[in-house]
């Protein structure tokens, strides 16, 4: 009798095991609500670190701008012409879809997020439309800081290879980077004149990092 229990309990167990985890998946992937909220210790840790998802269901925003990376190195005595770091790996990814250009586009778009301090956390504006003032409406918090300390550090570590490939390995001292952010007219305004808005970042000149 207990033999042939085994495999319809063990069935079962495996069926609850599955409900539990797409129930949970759900929930992780919902936008803010108050259920959400009330569980969202207990989601977290069901979801991470083994079943972590950077999607959402219910249409998540839409990308509204264009970031262009771009970075000029300085050797001794001289200083070379800015370089656009984006659009040659865009143009490339564009010509062949299956080059590793897009997993490498997303590390440079990450970092100008991380330096720009951007936040993923979906929490945010709900706390930040109640409460501008918030310390984490204005990037000003340890997470954010560091955030932004780890975005630097991978730019400065993009800029030094671009640097190596256009006056030399080791031959440059320091690096500046700057950072274009362009975001269009929206959709309804596709036929017009318009050219949507553009602002410019420039990073003061860092040190050079070597990478292997």
């Amino acid at each position: 009798m207990a033999r042939m229990l085994a495999p319809a309990i063990t069935a079962a167990l495996l069926a609850a095991l599955c409900l539990t985890y797409l129930a949970n998946t759900f929930l992780y992937l919902t936008p803010p609500n108050p259920l959400k909220a009330d569980w969202l210790p207990l989601i977290t840790r069901l979801a991470h670190p083994l079943f972590a998802q950077n999607w959402h269901l219910f249409a998540p925003d839409p990308i509204r701008s264009n970031y262009v990376l771009s970075a000029r190195c300085r050797t001794r005595g001289r200083v070379s012409p800015w370089q656009d770091l984006t659009q040659p790996m865009l143009a490339r990814h564009h010509a062949n879809r299956t080059s590793p250009m897009s997993r490498m586009l997303r590390v440079q778009q990450n970092a100008i997020r991380l330096t720009l301090g951007f936040s993923y956390d979906e929490w945010r504006p709900l706390i930040c439309r109640r409460d501008p003032n918030a310390p984490v409406c204005r990037g000003q918090t340890p997470v954010v800081a560091r955030q932004r300390e780890i975005g630097g550090y991978l730019l400065r570590r993009i800029a030094s290879v671009s640097c190596d490939g256009l006056v030399g390995p080791g031959r440059t001292e320091a690096v500046q980077i700057a950072i274009l952010i362009h975001t269009p007219p929206p959709w309804s305004r596709r036929n017009s004149t318009d050219q949507g808005t553009t602002r410019l970042f420039l990073l003061p000149w860092a040190g050079y990092e070597p990478v292997r």
